[in-house]
């Protein structure tokens, strides 16, 4: 039985709904559809094989009510109050928090369900809640040193290191468990970030995504082919986990990505063929978003694969750092960081990748239109961030070949739409958050977008306005903390206005990008390094940032 051409996906757990023209749920999770012929009967799993959610028990509506958690555990799971408390608060506050304003039973539903068989799984979830219980009861910021003495933080320090120890016995005993590998991989990136440790979260993600990118490639771990049934039986993986990993690769393409060129031209092609048939118009949030990851994903792709950088050479300078397990972005690796004089070929190929944005903003004209005069602010809130994602990527897409800053002056009206976007995006965001931590998401929002803004735009005003949105963001999009992007941005703006006047234009010479980063997000510092064209020369500028 042989894979079809995928994205992080198994065939065998996604069914097709038959749906006309384009089968929905292929599209979600990335798959070609094989078509409607007739239908195969699919072999049962092994005897004694357990999943780790039985399909019948996945919940398929949009809506995911919290249930109370006797629901889930009976009362000889809790030790004590204090884990009581913690799995509370993780279920009823932030499990709803991480999947942001899309709705997922990812976190709500199937990994607390998934813990009650998976002891490593509930010790993560402990430790998740431990840390929303101290933002909650201490002011994070303005208390760090003693803050991280609290009973809370220790609590869940000591819940991750079970979850850890328990992931590896588990990972072990199981013989290469994927599955168990891909849970274990979500809830290390989600607690090492919401922790501040970026690093160690996006080696844990990028090690999750070659797992899979392994499958797509008919090999497994151990080198066994995936067209083996037997491979395929011991394997069987939860859509929303595939969902989950498709986000994960956004985060890793927009931070500290590892992957060779020969990654990023395959998951690229497989995107395109998928992408291709996009229909005319959208029917739903769900589905214009389901698309729009793909070819939001897809670009970011392709901006790696032409960026030329050595990657052994960066992984070493990566280890050149006054901060233990900071995290290292060299010149050439951030995105926009250097002008590209590309074939004609290559140019061609962003044109299209452009083309494919416009078609996807036209399918959503009418639909977006509906939802903005309609009563769910929920889905307002989530087409208006489709919406920044997209101006983004237009931006991104055209500045991968500009030779000078003064080229994204033409995206005035582009940069003065995301902030004004952004403006209603993020009183919704916060408006039921209480910690003094930043609020975490799991999957990217705005707060790229923004930054994107704060460090390109040279309109006084509109940039100003994106960096203070940022300073009062209390929001961290997996790897992207508001705060601390805020902070760059205002570096920026301050060293291109020396010697200016508040609405001056900057000359080209003056204006400066961020071509270096070493981020220590745990202890909130940070060293940047820009780059400015002057007449003479090329010109570096550093600074240590503290906030």
């Amino acid at each position: 039985m042989a894979p079809p051409c995928q994205i992080f996906s198994a065939k065998r757990r996604v069914k097709c709904d038959e749906g006309k023209p384009e089968c929905q749920r292929c599209i979600k999770f990335g798959i070609t559809c094989d078509g409607y012929g007739a239908p195969s009967v699919l072999r049962k799993t092994r005897e004694g094989k357990q999943l780790l959610l039985p399909k019948e028990k996945q919940i398929t509506s949009s809506v995911f009510p919290i249930t109370q958690v006797s629901q889930f555990y009976s009362g000889s799971r809790y030790l004590n109050e204090v884990d009581g408390q913690c799995f509370r608060l993780y279920l009823e506050e932030t499990a709803p928090q991480i999947h942001s304003v899309f709705p997922s039973s990812l976190w709500e539903r199937l990994i607390p369900q998934i813990s009650d068989s998976e002891p490593f799984v509930w010790h993560a979830i402990l430790a998740i809640g431990a840390l929303a219980k101290q933002s909650k009861t201490e002011a994070w910021r303005k208390q760090s040193d003693q803050g991280r003495q609290a009973s809370d933080y220790h609590h869940a320090l000591k819940q991750y290191d079970k979850s850890v120890r328990g992931m590896r016995d588990a990972i072990a005993g199981g013989h290469h468990d994927l599955r168990k590998a891909l849970v274990a991989c979500l809830l290390v990136f989600c607690f090492e970030n919401m922790l501040g440790n970026q690093l160690s979260a996006a080696k844990h993600a990028e090690s999750g995504l070659m797992l899979l990118y392994h499958l797509t490639t008919r090999k497994n771990i151990s080198g066994e082919a995936w067209d083996s049934p037997m491979v395929w039986e011991d394997h069987l993986i939860e859509e929303e986990l595939l969902e989950a990993f498709n986000a994960l690769d956004l985060q890793i393409l927009l931070f500290i990505d590892n992957r060779s060129k020969p990654v990023h031209e395959r998951m690229k092609d497989i995107q395109n063929r998928i992408i291709s048939p996009m229909p005319q118009r959208f029917y739903s949030l769900t589905q214009a978003r389901q698309y729009w990851n793909l070819i939001m994903t897809r670009n970011y792709h392709f901006n790696k694969s032409i960026q030329g950088i050595d990657l052994e050479q960066i992984q070493e300078q990566r280890t050149d750092t006054p901060w233990e397990d900071s995290a290292n972005l060299q010149t050439g690796e951030l995105l926009l960081s250097d002008s590209k004089d590309a074939p004609s070929s290559l140019k061609e190929e962003h044109l299209r990748y452009r083309i494919d944005i416009d078609r996807w903003t036209l399918a959503s004209t009418q639909l977006f239109g509906e939802l903005a005069v309609g009563s769910n602010e929920r889905e307002k809130i989530g087409s208006a961030i489709l919406q920044v994602q997209a101006i983004v990527n237009h931006i991104m897409l055209a500045g991968t070949f500009f030779a000078t800053e003064t080229a994204y002056d033409n995206f005035f009206r582009e940069f003065k739409a995301i902030v004004t976007l952004s403006e209603n995006i993020l009183p919704y965001i916060l408006s039921s958050y209480e910690g003094a931590a930043p609020r975490f998401h799991f999957d990217i929002g705005i707060v790229a977008a923004l930054y994107l803004v704060g460090s390109r735009c040279r309109d006084y005003a509109v940039r100003t306005r994106a960096i203070e949105l940022l300073f009062s963001a209390n929001v961290r999009e997996g790897v992207w903390d508001a705060l601390s992007v805020a902070h760059m941005a205002k570096w920026i703006q301050s060293i291109e206005m020396e010697g200016l006047e508040e609405g001056d234009l900057i000359p080209e010479e003056k204006r400066a990008f961020l071509s270096a980063v070493n981020i220590d997000l745990y202890h909130r510092r940070a060293i940047v390094g820009a780059t400015q064209r002057m007449k003479d020369g090329v010109k570096q500028r550093k600074a240590l940032l503290t906030w």
